[in-house]
């Protein structure tokens, strides 16, 4: 019976090189500018979502109107920078998440064929090592390992 590959796909030496040094690019931009939280840190700051942008920005529009009812202990040039620092980089997270998306998505299905595959190869040496074919003890013993504690009846 023959597997059904889900997918097909390849890439170039040169595909490859493109994708790291765009990689590094971003990277590079990123240098000095990004932070990396722990577990617990993003815990702590939420992340702001669409409706609350409209909020923020409808704040930031009344702070800029009347920068008198601004408290003195908010830094309008520092809110000024986050404002645009923050809408730069939206449209930019998006498009990243989507080639992240059908990235994971992609290397997915090529994972679940490699397994399948594997586990294909697998069962056939299993059958092979019963009538002592030649080889196929050894190659059998060495992947069983990746099983370990199950019996003969658990089909691997």
């Amino acid at each position: 019976m023959a597997l059904d590959n889900l997918i097909s796909v390849s890439f170039t030496e040169d595909e490859l090189v493109r994708l790291d040094r765009a990689l590094m690019e971003i990277e590079d931009i990123m240098k000095g500018k990004a932070v990396n939280l722990t577990p617990k840190q993003r815990q702590l700051y939420g992340r702001v979502a669409y409706e609350m942008e409209v909020w923020i920005d409808k704040t930031f529009s009344y702070m800029q109107q009347d920068p008198q009812l601004v408290p003195s202990y908010i830094s309008m040039e520092e809110h000024t920078k986050d404002i645009a620092a923050h809408r730069a980089l939206n449209p930019r997270i998006e498009r990243v998440n989507g080639v992240l998306q059908s990235m994971e998505d992609t290397n997915r299905l090529l994972g679940s064929d490699l397994y399948s595959n594997s586990i294909a190869y697998y069962r056939s040496l299993r059958e092979a090592a019963k009538v002592n074919a030649i080889g196929a003890s050894a190659k059998y013993s060495d992947l069983k390992q990746q099983f370990p504690g199950r019996g003969k009846s658990s089909g691997n």
